[in-house]
Order: C-alpha cells, then sequence, then structure tokens
C-alpha cells in the first residue's frame, strides 16, 4: 500500500497544482466579468486541495473531497461562460476533471465527482438553468449528459480499480521481491560471513604453507557447503606432505646416485683410458701379428716353393738311382761275365801250367838239348802260375766286387725304395704345406678381421671415454641440481620423511 499512498499522494500535487491553475483562472476571468462572488469561491476551492498537498494527506476521506471539489471548477467556468455563448463546449470541462481524477486510482473520487456533477447539473437544472445550458431547463439534456458521465465513470471507475490492482499488484511484487531480496541479503551476508570465515581460516593455513609449513591441519569444521573444501585442502596438504617428503628422499638418493654415479663414470673413463690403452697395446701387437702372419704365409708359399722343388729333385734322384741300380745290375751282370772269362783264364792258366810243366819234363828227358826249351818251360809255368794266381786274385776281387756290387744294388734298391718313401713324404709336406698355408690365409684374414675390429673397438673405447666424461659433466651437474633442489625443499616442514629405500645406487644393484 506504500506504493499505492506515494502514487496518490503525488496525485494530490498534480491535482493541487491543477486546482491552483483553475482558481486563478476563475480568479481572473471573474474580476474580469465583474463577479467577485465567483473568484471568492474559486480561491476558496483552491484551499482544499493545496492543504491536502501541503500536509501529505491522500486518505480515503481527503481523496473524496478533492474528488467532490473539481467538478465544482467546470460549475464555475459554466457560470463566467453563460453570456459568452461557449457554455455548452465548457462542458468538456466536467469530463476533462473526471478523467483526470483517475490520477488518484481511486473509485470513490471517480464516485464523488460524478455525484457532485449529477447535483450540479440537476439542482441548478431547476433552480438555475442558465448556469447550466444557454437555453434553460431541459431534463433530457441534464439525463443524456448523464449517460455520458455515467459511461466515462464507468470506464474511469474500472480504470482505477486495474489500476489499484496493479498498483497493488506491484507492490506485493515488490514487496516479495523487497523481501526475496531481504531474504537473498541474509544469505549473501551470511554466505560472506561463512566465506569469510572460511576465507579467514584457508588464508591463514595458506600463509602457513607458503612459509613452509606443511603439516599443519585445518581442524575447526567449516559450514556444510564448504566443509568440502577444507577436507580436499586436508588431503591436498597431507598429499603434498608425502610428495615434498618422497622428493626430498628422492632428491637425497639422485644426489647420492649422482655422487656415484660420478664417480663411476670416472672410474669407468680411467679403467676405459686403461682399456684403451691395453686395446693400443693389442692392436699395436695384432699388427705385428698381422705382419708376422703374412711373413709366415709367404715363408709358407717359398717353402711350398722350396718343398715342391724338393719334391721334383727327389723324383729326378729317384730316376737317378734307379738308373745306377740298373747301371750296377748291368755292372754285376758284366762281373758274372768278367768271373766267367776269368775261370776260362783260370783254366787256361791251368792248362798252360800243365803244359809248361809236361814241357819241362819232356825238356829233361832231351837233356842238353831240351835246356833251352826248359828254360822256357819254365818260364811259361812261371807265368802261368803268376797269370792263375792272378786270376785267382781277379776272381777273388770280382767275387768280392759282385758281393759288394750286389749289396750296392741291395741299398741302391733300399735308397730307391726310401726315396720313394721320400718322394710320399715331400708330396705330404706339400699338401700339408698348401693345407697350413691355406689355413695361414685364412688366419690371415680372421686376424686383419680382428685388427678391424681391434680398431672399431679402440674407436669405441675412445667414445666411450668422450660419453663417460660427459656423463661424469651430467652427473656433476645433477648432483648439483640435487643439492638446489634439497636447498629449496629445506624450507619445508614435512614431518618424517618416507622409509628409506636403498642408499646406494652401488648397494641396489
Amino acid at each position: 500500500m506504500e506504493e499505492l499512498n506515494r502514487l496518490r499522494l503525488e496525485g494530490v500535487k498534480l491535482l493541487a497544482a491543477q486546482s491552483a491553475l483553475c482558481s486563478t483562472i476563475v480568479t481572473i476571468w471573474a474580476l474580469q466579468a465583474g463577479a467577485p462572488a465567483f473568484a471568492l469561491a474559486g480561491g476558496a476551492l483552491v484551499a482544499l486541495p493545496l492543504y491536502l498537498a501541503v500536509t501529505g494527506r491522500a486518505d480515503a476521506a481527503s481523496r473524496v473531497a478533492l474528488g467532490a471539489t473539481f467538478p465544482l471548477y467546470a460549475a464555475l467556468f459554466l457560470a463566467l461562460a453563460r453570456d459568452t455563448g461557449w457554455i455548452i463546449d465548457w462542458h468538456m470541462t466536467f469530463f476533462a476533471f473526471l478523467a483526470t481524477l483517475a490520477i488518484m486510482a481511486d473509485w470513490r473520487v471517480i464516485v464523488a465527482a460524478t455525484a457532485t456533477t449529477a447535483v450540479h447539473h440537476l439542482a441548478l437544472n431547476f433552480i438555475a438553468p442558465l448556469y447550466v445550458f444557454p437555453d434553460g431547463s431541459d431534463l433530457l439534456r441534464v439525463l443524456f449528459h448523464a449517460v455520458i458521465v455515467l459511461v466515462e465513470a464507468g470506464v474511469l471507475i474500472m480504470l482505477c480499480l486495474r489500476l489499484e490492482a496493479l498498483v497493488t499488484g506491484l507492490m506485493r511484487a515488490r514487496h516479495e521481491q523487497a523481501q526475496q531480496e531481504a531474504r537473498a541479503a541474509a544469505e549473501r551476508e551470511q554466505i560472506a560471513a561463512e566465506q569469510n570465515e572460511v576465507l579467514t581460516a584457508m588464508s591463514t593455513r595458506l600463509r602457513a604453507l607458503a612459509a613452509g609449513d606443511l603439516g599443519a591441519r585445518l581442524e575447526t569444521p567449516f559450514p556444510d557447503h564448504y566443509d568440502s573444501a577444507r577436507t580436499m585442502l586436508n588431503e591436498s596438504c597431507a598429499e603434498l606432505e608425502k610428495l615434498v617428503g618422497s622428493v626430498a628422499h628422492n632428491a637425497d638418493l639422485v644426489q647420492v646416485g649422482s655422487r656415484e654415479m660420478r664417480e663411476a663414470s670416472n672410474d669407468l673413463a680411467a679403467k676405459t683410458e686403461e682399456q684403451s690403452a691395453a686395446i693400443e697395446n693389442v692392436a699395436r701387437t695384432t699388427a705385428d701379428l698381422l705382419r708376422e702372419f703374412k711373413a709366415n704365409s709367404d715363408a709358407w708359399s717359398a717353402t711350398r716353393a722350396t718343398a715342391l722343388e724338393a719334391k721334383a729333385d727327389a723324383d729326378r734322384g729317384t730316376e737317378a738311382i734307379r738308373g745306377a741300380a740298373e747301371a750296377m745290375e748291368r755292372i754285376e751282370a758284366s762281373s758274372a761275365q768278367i768271373g766267367e772269362m776269368i775261370a776260362f783264364i783260370d783254366s787256361i792258366a791251368f792248362q798252360t801250367n800243365l803244359l809248361a810243366l809236361n814241357a819241362g819234363v819232356e825238356a829233361a828227358r832231351a837233356g842238353e838239348a831240351g835246356k833251352g826249351f826248359a828254360v822256357v818251360a819254365g818260364e811259361v809255368r812261371e807265368l802261368a802260375q803268376r797269370s792263375g794266381e792272378s786270376a785267382t786274385a781277379i776272381k777273388e776281387l770280382i767275387r768280392t766286387s759282385k758281393t759288394e756290387v750286389t749289396t750296392g744294388v741291395e741299398r741302391v734298391q733300399e735308397l730307391v725304395t726310401l726315396l720313394g718313401g721320400v718322394v710320399t713324404r715331400f708330396t705330404e709336406i706339400a699338401e700339408r704345406i698348401d693345407e697350413i698355408a691355406g689355413k695361414s690365409d685364412r688366419s690371415l684374414a680372421g686376424i686383419e678381421h680382428i685388427n678391424e675390429a681391434m680398431a672399431l673397438l679402440e674407436r669405441a673405447m675412445q667414445q666411450n671415454a668422450a660419453m663417460a666424461e660427459q656423463t661424469s659433466a651430467a652427473s656433476a651437474q645433477l648432483m648439483q641440481s640435487a643439492s638446489e633442489l634439497k636447498s629449496h625443499i629445506a624450507n619445508f616442514d614435512y614431518g618424517q620423511p618416507p622409509a628409506a629405500g636403498p642408499e646406494t645406487l652401488r648397494a641396489a644393484a
């Protein structure tokens, strides 16, 4: 109702201004027309609206009184217009004033104005008809005007009712809205208070968290809508505490591991350098061995050629010995023939000796005549004896020579057999030399591959040494980063670290 009263009070003020304007018009017009009574009446009419406007009254009685006042201005206009010929036209002011009263949004005001208009028309139609109509009393015209006024009044009453209902509904809606806004404001204040409480607690916890205190928890429960945030924050802090503890522990492990990795890298670099030197020595030895194998391969090739030449010489020697054996066999055959001839000579010497002996006997028988013949026979016998002795000696010598030749032939046969075995051995040796030469060539190829592999291994060891140095540098950088991480983590209070794992990488290994 406050809004409706405010609207009606504004209407009172507007109607008071309109009343002042109408009163001014009436006063001026009345004074010009020489009707001071009408001027006084106009001045008297404005008193009530001004009073209501000044005092701020818009109650029902004031509104009804105001509604009854305005048709009186129209009555004064009709009275002043009696001699102007505009009296019928000034009837329009009744309708205009009746319409302006709708601003009060009160059907009672319309009814009061309508009743005042009806009383004015009916009363003056009989008492002073010239102040109503120019032609005197006319009841039909009064009724006609009454019908029009009633129609307008009906419409205005409906409008006022609608306006009052609209304003009332609007006021009710505004009231409900105000209540809702009040409730919303109260809820907002409550929410703000709860949020302030939550934010205060959380800001305190976050400041502690920013200061590195990871162990503190929000123990005081929050309002229902925010307690989950407290739980989540506590859980997050717990997880963060575990995480920081784990990171600190892992940072220790990383620092220890990086230190051991650095030491291992240094050891690896030193061992790699030693192994590289050893591999370099092995490579030099392999190169020397490769040269020796090449020399041995060349020597084996030369030996193979020499063995082939020796085999050829042995083959030629065998052929020569075979020829010598055949010659000795021929000598043996010739010795046999010579023995036969010596035997024949021996038999001739024996027969000659017998003949000489017979000749000596005959010469002895002949006496002096046969003395010279006896001498010759003696010489012949002596010559036959020496020939027999020589033949015997030659025969013995030939027998001995034959024996030696036979022995020589046997020895030559043995030598031929032996040389055949030697040739066979030389052939086997040549084959073995070929096999050894082939193996030597394959060994030479293998040693060349070994030499190449040693060269690759040497380069790999050099690369390993370089990588070990890089690993050592990276381990040093990692150890420095782990130290920096530990120095940062030292700013947090995260309670006891998790159970320690392997202390070192070597222990873990």
